[in-house]
């Protein structure tokens, strides 16, 4: 878990090589309030579940595919399918999750593991009465590009429970097996659902309750489409070196394995708002990888302006080639290119209507905290004070996210 800014002040002994830190982050700390910050980044890193680092089909293989073998017969059976989707309507109303079938048919697949579809905590686990059964629901936590964002997975039906309340669940973890309704009403199978909205209770059924299609859309995820979009995801916390950059408050902070080590004030492009195209003078909100770095003497009209240091950023990212292909602006090819680009921790594509050239540099003269801080054309501007020991603690593959 991250030491917070209360913390790392109280903690460490800051003479000798680190007293340059204490007096960076005194000022630091004296502008805006040590608790406002500590609000700021350790909310964003603080998690009451480990963060899910991916999400995987709950039966079969990681998948969603492979074989399994009858538990009565001892035949093998290959493939899994969804027998009633997600959204489809039928006779029991509009189903607000997938039912997932082994192809063998009938029962073929009763006893067969049901795994976690990522890393979390279990916060349902019971006998739920006639139609669900055996119920688990488990808690989960995960980074998508800026955002910390929370979803809940739930198992129905299952034939065992492997699991209980307040169990912490790895990705892939077993947590019950395949079973059927205690009346006996249908064939084994697994319902699963994803749900958004974690005032729904365990069971719910929301046609009963006479919720409209349009609603569940909106509080559920298809769980297919929700999986594959997210297969692997980062997680800050994880990372080696992470730098935390916050919009609104023109501070930045930068962690080592999880603690932190320095804080900045900070500055950014000539525009208001979110960068989305090229020439807006505007700065990204995302998650970023550094792909270079470079000092020293830069040349042409605008190089003093780099204050002798430059580290790009590999934007645009995933998610800003995903709406930026959602508003005509790059074609399918292209998104795809920078989305493996991005998850390689690669440049992407410097070519396109979206834009390019983000990163972090100094500037031609000091500036002022209290002066205008919007000053570069969509960059993070640091005091040259501090840009060279910005630079120092950086390197390739280094992870930024921007809010």
């Amino acid at each position: 878990m991250a030491r917070g800014f209360g913390s790392f002040l109280a903690a460490r002994d800051l003479r000798g090589s680190m007293a340059p830190m204490r007096t960076v982050l005194f000022i630091w700390l004296l502008w805006t309030p040590a608790a406002a910050v500590a609000d700021i980044f350790d909310a964003y890193l603080k998690t009451e579940v480990p963060p899910a680092d991916g999400f995987d089909f709950p039966v079969g293989n990681s998948d969603g595919q492979g074989s399994y073998k009858n538990e009565k017969t001892g035949k093998t059976h290959h493939g899994w399918y969804v027998a009633t989707d997600f959204g489809e309507k039928f006779y029991l109303g509009i189903h607000p999750g997938e039912d997932w079938n082994g192809k063998g048919g009938g029962n073929t697949d009763a006893g067969q593991p049901v795994h976690a579809v990522a890393a979390g905590k279990v916060i349902y686990a019971d006998l739920a009465g006639n139609l669900w059964g055996r119920v688990v629901m488990i808690q989960h936590v995960f980074y998508e590009n800026h955002r910390k964002k929370r979803i809940r997975s739930l198992y129905a039906h299952l034939g065992e429970v492997k699991v209980k309340k307040g169990d912490t669940i790895k990705r892939r973890q077993v947590i019950g097996t395949i079973g059927r309704d205690p009346q006996k009403l249908y064939y084994a199978h697994l319902h699963l659902e994803l749900r958004f909205n974690e005032e729904i209770p365990a069971i719910y059924w929301p046609t009963a309750q006479k919720k409209s299609k349009a609603w569940i859309y909106s509080n559920y995820a298809s769980p297919t489409l929700f999986i594959k979009s997210h297969r692997n995801l980062f997680v800050p916390l994880k990372e080696k070196v992470l730098v935390l950059v916050d919009l609104e408050t023109y501070k930045m902070c930068l962690y080592q394995q999880g603690r932190l080590k320095a804080g900045y004030d900070v500055s950014f492009g000539q525009g208001q708002g979110r960068k989305r195209r090229r020439g807006d003078l505007k700065t990204p909100k995302g998650m970023y990888f550094i792909t270079g770095r470079k000092k020293g003497k830069f040349g042409g009209e605008y190089g003093a302006f780099y204050g002798g240091h430059w580290i790009k950023l590999n934007y645009p990212n995933r998610y800003d080639a995903a709406w930026g292909r959602r508003n005509k602006l790059i074609n399918k090819p292209t998104e795809a290119g920078i989305k493996k680009d991005w998850t390689r921790r690669k440049l992407t594509n410097a070519k396109t209507r979206l834009g390019s050239g983000i990163g972090f540099h100094g500037w031609i003269e000091e500036w002022d905290n209290q002066g205008p801080r919007h000053l570069s054309w969509g960059c993070i501007v640091l005091h040259n004070r501090d840009i060279a020991g910005f630079y120092k603690l950086v390197s390739t593959g280094s992870m930024v996210v921007i809010f």
